[in-house]
């Protein structure tokens, strides 16, 4: 099943919990309500349940500020497209964007993600798909089971990222989101804003909009 964990303040990305055989999230947030976010995971997994596996969509610190904390808290593993884990595990505040939240970001210890990857928890096939556009190593979470994509800041309902941080490209991103236009998508779960059950006529809009 899919949770969908809204942001506790304005700079909060979504969050999605998915449950199964193992519980994974998808991003984080910036952090900053940490027992909130703790509170919300618990309520769906139970007070003494495991979260299992953190998968970030990119490096911005408004989708990765939590990780440290929820690592710590049920110590679980940290994955991201290896284009923007070097990032990560550096700790680089311009690059995460972390400085533009007014916050120091520690290191964090992730795995990387390639295309193709795939991780099941039974009701979830999460299929890796690298979108770099947003970042140089962003990449989105496609559900081989729902046909639902998890796209991060690559597409929302209505628009696309903007490209214009570091590791910013349009033309990477078109080419992004016209790879995302030829799959059927049913469910979008955007990193911002809100999800829609007909994910490829969004996709479609946004291919219009970035000039594809």
């Amino acid at each position: 099943m899919i949770h969908c964990i809204r942001p506790f303040i304005g700079a909060d990305s979504n969050m999605y919990l998915l449950t199964g055989d193992t519980n994974i999230l998808i991003d984080t947030g910036t952090g900053v309500a940490q027992g909130q976010l703790v509170d919300a995971i618990q309520s769906v997994i139970g007070p003494d349940g495991k979260l299992d596996k953190i998968l970030l969509t990119h490096c911005h610190f408004d989708h990765i500020g939590g990780a440290p904390y929820l690592e710590s808290a049920f110590g679980c593993s940290v994955y991201a497209g290896y284009g923007d884990a070097v990032a990560i595990r550096n700790g680089d505040h311009n690059y995460t964007l972390s400085h533009h939240f007014g916050v120091d970001i520690p290191p964090i210890p992730v795995e990387d993600l390639r295309d193709g990857d795939i991780i099941d928890n039974g009701e979830h096939r999460l299929r890796v798909i690298e979108t770099p556009g947003h970042t140089m190593g962003g990449v989105c979470f496609y559900d081989e089971i729902s046909s639902s994509l998890f796209s991060g800041d690559t597409v929302f309902a209505d628009g696309y990222g903007r490209t214009d941080f570091n590791g910013g490209s349009l033309e990477s991103l078109r080419k992004s989101i016209r790879r995302l236009s030829i799959m059927r998508i049913e469910g979008l779960y955007p990193g911002h804003g809100r999800p829609v059950s007909d994910g490829s006529e969004s996709i479609r809009r946004a291919l219009d909009m970035v000039g594809g």
